[in-house]
């Protein structure tokens, strides 16, 4: 190739990379031009007058995290003046026990997070269920209320996740933005399972096998026609996990888009919402980080040779720092995590592969979690 065929190729793909956090961004405004007027005021079946809302907390070695959890959630509802019930369903005895505020308490195996949160429901009366996790914070104190205001026109509704001291810092803002371009709402299957509300009588069990419960219940809902939102005004807080926990995290939800998004596509193609989706998510994690890579071997193998160090180097710390094994901190680490965070996928794909060859065992139940 010559060396201007290489630098055409090389623009290419560093465009089509940086096409990653720019097309959902266009791709709303598009949607927004061709349907004028958002059918964001259609009309929709409203809640009973005194709806009881049940929380159900799937929790898995939190003995330290749930009574505090618990605490919280009692209080914001019992001061929204809302019928209420928190349901923990604890996959551990130490959990269960710490959980002894709760209004009940499941003990349940550690058959995975799916399994506990079809449990939960199952078991439910309330008109509205939330589902949450130990060891966030849902905010502001007055969620409740919002929460209910916000299902009068919706059927899942889902918050904005934020990490306290975070190397994803700039991760998250951007999400919160692109989910945010709105004014108020907006439709959005890219959800957070950390915090997840809809009517009771509208769920459907969540498959045991599901490896992104969060992502299953958006595409679900989505596809029989119901809407799917993220509040502006719900979020949710916690602290982040150690690199390794993080990085296994962020794998798990990578192999999630590539085997319950990605293969309906076609299905995601037909309406606004899943073409903002496969814009905002499946993109980044297919065509914007084949490009990612594309356009760092094309620098590494740029002439003269000795520039290739400059290339590898950087990105390999990254990764090594991203995943715990390189232990430094450098005030360019959320720099550093978006660079690292290319390689998700990959390892998302490779694992995959490697489990349809027969190389490794099935996934396991539920997610690898630490003790909290």
């Amino acid at each position: 190739m010559t060396r201007a065929g290489r630098a055409w190729t090389l623009a290419t793909f560093a465009a089509l990379f940086v096409a990653g956090p720019v097309l959902p961004l266009l791709v709303g405004r598009a949607e927004r031009l061709r349907q004028g007027t958002p059918a964001d005021d259609a009309p929709r079946r409203e809640l009973p007058p005194d709806p009881l809302v049940e929380v159900i907390v799937p929790a898995y070695l939190e003995s330290s995290t749930i009574g505090p959890s618990v605490e919280r959630l009692v209080q914001d509802l019992t001061k929204a003046g809302l019928r209420h019930r928190v349901h923990v369903v604890a996959s551990d005895e130490a959990t269960a026990l710490a959980a002894a505020g709760a209004s009940q308490v499941t003990s349940a195996g550690r058959n995975g997070k799916p399994a506990a949160i079809n449990l939960g429901v199952a078991g439910s009366e309330a008109d509205v269920i939330v589902l949450t996790d130990a060891n966030c914070e849902i905010q502001p104190a007055d969620w409740p209320g919002i929460l209910l205001a916000e299902l009068a026109d919706a059927d899942l509704v889902s918050g904005n996740k934020t990490e306290r001291a975070s190397t994803e810092a700039l991760f998250w803002r951007f999400e919160s933005w692109v989910k945010g371009r709105r004014h108020g709402r907006s439709s959005t299957l890219a959800v957070v399972g950390e915090f997840l509300a809809f009517r009771r009588e509208q769920f459907r069990p969540v498959p045991p096998a599901t490896m992104t419960d969060d992502l299953w219940l958006a595409l679900d809902f989505n596809a029989r026609g119901l809407r799917v939102v993220t509040s502006a005004s719900i979020s949710t807080s916690e602290e982040p996990v150690s690199p390794a926990d993080q990085w296994e995290r962020r794998v798990r939800i990578a192999e999630g888009v590539l085997t319950e998004a990605l293969p309906r596509t076609w299905e995601l193609a037909q309406t606004a919402v899943g073409r903002h989706y496969l814009a905002h998510k499946v993109y980044r994690m297919t065509a914007g980080v084949t490009a990612f890579w594309v356009t760092t071997a094309l620098l590494a193998g740029w002439r003269p040779r000795s520039t290739a160090p400059l290339v590898v180097l950087p990105v390999t710390a990254a990764i090594a720092q991203y995943c715990g094994v390189l232990r430094v901190r450098t005030p360019l680490d959320p720099v550093s995590a978006l660079v690292a965070m290319q390689a998700v996928p990959v390892a998302a794909a490779l694992r995959l592969l490697r489990r349809r060859l027969g190389h490794g065992v099935g996934p396991a139940v539920g997610w690898r979690k630490v003790a909290r």
